[in-house]
């Protein structure tokens, strides 16, 4: 990595190296089972952390209840593994410091949480099914038992590159929200009775008993999808 690296490349560069090391491990699903495919090795501890540069191998320590199982503590302390495997993580300590560095580095391996418990082939079958849209979104989570909020991320920042954007409402109010190279004309916890009007090219789904209204929007110019509501 040069010294001319972008760092708005960060997310996007880190996305696609987690999504070819899943794909390596063959999609593998189960947490546990993922860490033995990398040749990561697992060890109880009390606190959970990651030690990458541990020789022969790279080490996660989990706690006890955590040890064994599938779960997105384990994920995440396998994200820590990759971003140092991956070279970004030099790049993020030499860009932001130590202390912000910590925040960039916890908040790129939650996002990879999704990554790794949604593989890349549901994504596909998903989008071939449904395009993407609020079905598309359902599909995801109900297949790996996901919510809602990490499967909206999953179909969000799947493609990078790209312009999407999904939200979640309870009752009257934006209770989730992700989005992609775009800025939606609300954001979390504000009003917004009727979002449809908002924004009529959404796809919509009213979700059962009452959970509120899902909704996803892909592509087109992100400027249309702006409103200055003062």
């Amino acid at each position: 990595m040069t010294d001319t690296y972008d760092i708005e490349r960060l997310p996007s560069d880190f996305i696609r190296y987690v999504k070819d090391l899943h794909a390596y491990a063959n999609h593998e699903q189960h947490s546990y089972k993922l860490a033995r495919a990398l040749q990561i090795r697992v060890r109880v501890s009390l606190h959970n952390s990651a030690v990458p540069e541990s020789e022969p191998d790279p080490v996660i320590f989990l706690q006890p209840w955590w040890y064994g199982g599938n779960n997105d503590v384990t994920r995440h302390e396998l994200a820590h593994v990759m971003l140092w495997w991956s070279g970004l993580e030099e790049r993020i300590k030499l860009e932001y410091g130590v202390e912000v560095g910590k925040l960039v580095i916890e908040g790129l391996c939650n996002q990879a949480i999704a990554f790794l418990r949604i593989p890349q082939p549901l994504v596909d079958q998903a989008i071939k099914l449904y395009g993407v849209s609020a079905k598309a979104v359902r599909h995801l989570m109900q297949a790996t038992h996901s919510t809602y909020q990490m499967a909206m991320d999953r179909l969000v920042f799947d493609e990078p590159t790209e312009a999407r954007a999904a939200f979640l409402t309870s009752g009257k109010y934006i209770a989730g929200i992700a989005t992609c190279n775009v800025r939606l004309p609300f954001w979390l916890f504000d009003r917004v009775p009727e979002p449809h009007i908002l924004l009529p090219q959404a796809s919509l789904l009213r979700l059962p008993h009452g959970m509120g209204l899902l909704g996803t929007l892909n592509g087109g110019n992100s400027e249309q999808w702006y409103w200055d509501g003062a």
